[in-house]
């Protein structure tokens, strides 16, 4: 037996360790090599995200409606403050709570993270202490308004991918005290930015439309309505307003929820059998004095007659008169005519949710179908998709796609996409158009509704009452009142599509939804810009004498809710220079000087005042006015002081 000495043990032993270590070295770095590299990495480098800024959006005139803006998130690290009093009042500069300043200073904690975001000029004094350590967060800023953060968010959540840019990220180097280390890994990469969208909406024309919509839902005790507003020349949608009463839309429902459009429908049919030569505008046929009774069920008309002529139908909105001349179509012809106009098919507008709407192939209808059809019932329609068909009435039969999103641009300005007028097939020949819209005109002029009028430019549409449809209850006993007009009728600039859910002040679409037509369409006018050619409509405008209506349409300066007298010019002193064209002034009158007043009063002096109020205060005074654009040796004549029997008239200087 080989007996070892002590040398030779502690040399065996010294080889046992050394093949142990050889072994273990090769395991840690070729088995495990990558677990550990990965470990020191994130000792040695921590990663730092570079957030790209969002792309903004626009509205047609170049408003922001939404834009992101660097804010900074404070944190502090108590144990590092050193100017305790400095840190305590920097904070409560910025409003922060006083349990946060506490918490700040309480050396017992690592690391406070203060709630909220603040803006890097706010926060300076602040960020200059030690202690206080910042990061880098965007925020999201949207246009006021319920109606426009709609439309903006439903524009953000389906071009998300274009908005929100690419990001980087960079690893940051640092030493055994948490330091950083300049190195190249840590240099900051260049993250792209978001590409800027440009809307169609017209900011001021959103908020004509949102104002009008709430006031007529609020007055009409109403579960809610939508507004479109169309230009019917491009497709490009100007404005959309939703509202709904006890639960806020959360979409825009205007895209999202379809209705049946009732007697909205009946022009689109008009002009199916004129193209097809199935009747003529002056045609005359039996409308039974207002009742049919058709397959055991009863038809009824409003306007009670004994016959009308197809003209005649759409104007007072015959439903037995429709029926009648629409028995001449095909249920096939009648199926291609609704969907020939885009019922049935979603129109593509970059919105989440937009609804395709009803229309159901003649193969499917009962025996009832092919008159309800014509009347607007036993089919569904969102207001996008009504707008857009009556568009193509105006512009002539071109059915365009209507387009939401104007412009997107890089950070850098350059365009990558713009949009173009796209006619996506010609419904109807010109002339069908002309004949249908005087047809419309009639309407408005002398028809259902006339409350849609404007004394100063002609307009033209059609009004529409249904019966509301609900889910597992049938037609019950409230209505839908729709409105579809064109502003002007000569050459259209707008399409309004109104639409009113079971209002209580009144039913009919000539009745309720046609006046707020009527006041988007005078608010528009009155806007400084509300995307109108105010040149061309100068060439449409009608020669009617001066009203509280034609003065509000015209811009002038009239009290909405006024009673109006429309005073007659007097002849000018022979003193004064030779007379120019004078402009009648509408009067807010009250009994408060009534011309049966004949007490004498002084001329107020309303000199510097505006013109607005210069004429109230003569007014108030008891006097008439008229305006003059004329130059006059005092601002009124006769001047300030004297003494006139209340009503009398006072000339007012105006300068244009």
């Amino acid at each position: 037996m080989v007996r070892l000495s002590r040398v030779s043990v502690i040399h065996l032993m010294l080889a046992l360790f050394a093949v142990l270590l050889i072994g273990q070295a090769a395991r840690v770095q070729l088995v495990q090599g990558e677990q550990w590299a990965e470990k020191a990495r994130r000792q040695q480098f921590n990663n730092r995200s570079f957030s790209a800024a969002r792309g903004s959006i626009f509205d047609a005139a170049g408003n922001i409606l939404g834009q992101s803006r660097e804010m900074m998130r404070l944190s502090i690290a108590p144990n590092e403050v050193k100017n305790a009093t400095a840190l305590s009042r920097a904070m409560r500069e910025l409003g922060i709570d006083n349990r946060w300043i506490r918490a700040s200073l309480d050396k017992r904690r690592k690391w406070i993270t203060v709630p909220g975001m603040y803006a890097s000029s706010d926060a300076a004094s602040m960020t200059a202490l030690a202690g206080v350590h910042t990061e880098s967060v965007m925020s999201r800023e949207y246009a006021r308004g319920a109606g426009i953060q709609r439309i903006v968010g439903s524009v953000e959540l389906a071009l998300d991918s274009i908005l929100r840019g690419d990001s980087a990220v960079s690893a940051v180097a640092r030493d055994v005290k948490g330091r950083r280390i300049d190195s190249p890994d840590s240099w900051e990469p260049i993250a792209r930015a978001g590409d800027n969208v440009t809307l169609t909406i017209n900011r001021d024309l959103q908020e004509i439309c949102e104002r009008a919509l709430a006031q007529a839902v609020d007055s009409l005790r109403a579960a809610g309505g939508d507004i479109v507003v169309l230009n019917p020349m491009t497709g490009d949608v100007l404005a959309m307003a939703s509202r709904r009463v006890g639960k806020p839309a959360a979409s825009i429902t205007a895209v999202t929820e379809p209705f049946e459009p009732g007697s909205t429908l009946k022009p689109f049919i008009a002009a199916a059998l004129l193209e097809r030569k199935r009747a003529r505008s002056d045609e005359i046929i039996d409308t039974h004095n207002g009742q049919l009774v058709l397959n055991g069920r009863t038809i009824n008309d409003v306007h009670k007659a004994a016959s009308m002529s197809l003209a005649e139908v759409i104007r007072f909105s015959s439903n037995i008169g429709i029926v009648e001349f629409g028995s001449r179509l095909t249920p096939r012809e009648k199926f291609e005519t609704l969907r020939d106009i885009g019922l049935g098919t979603a129109t593509g507008v970059p919105i989440p949710g937009e609804s395709e709407g009803v229309l159901r192939e003649p193969r499917s209808w009962s025996g009832t179908s092919a008159a309800s059809v014509v009347m607007g019932y036993e089919l569904s329609v969102t207001p996008l998709q009504l707008a857009t068909a009556y568009a193509a009435l105006a512009n002539g039969g071109e059915l365009l796609q209507p387009n939401v999103i104007k412009e997107i641009r890089t950070a850098n300005g350059d365009v990558i996409y713009q949009s173009r007028r796209r006619v996506l097939r010609r419904i109807f020949p010109e002339a069908i158009t002309s004949e249908v819209k005087s047809f419309l005109r009639s309407v408005v002029d002398s028809g259902t509704a006339q409350k849609a009028g404007l004394a100063a430019y002609e307009v033209a549409g059609k009004s529409g009452t249904a019966r509301l449809f609900e889910k597992g209850k049938g037609y019950v006993g409230n209505y839908t009142a729709s409105f579809a007009g064109m502003f002007p009728a000569e050459k259209p600039q707008y399409v309004v599509l109104v639409k009113l859910d079971a209002p209580q002040g009144g039913i009919y679409g000539g009745e309720v939804a046609a006046p707020v037509t009527s006041v988007v369409f005078r608010a528009a006018l009155a806007a400084r810009n509300a995307a109108l050619d105010r040149s061309e409509l100068a060439s449409l405008e009608r020669d009617v004498p001066l009203t509280a209506d034609t003065a509000k349409e015209k811009k002038l300066d009239a009290t909405p809710d006024s009673t109006v007298e429309v005073v007659a010019p007097t002849p000018p002193p022979a003193a004064e220079a030779v007379p120019q064209p004078i402009r009648f002034f509408p009067l807010p009158y009250s009994n408060r000087a009534s011309t049966a007043d004949k007490s004498l009063r002084a001329v107020p002096d309303v000199t510097g005042l505006p013109t607005r109020s210069a004429v109230r205060a003569l007014h108030r005074s008891g006097f008439r006015v008229t305006l003059t654009g004329q130059r006059l040796a005092t601002p009124t004549i006769p001047a300030a002081g004297t003494m006139l029997p209340a009503g009398s008239i006072v000339k007012l200087q105006h300068s244009p």
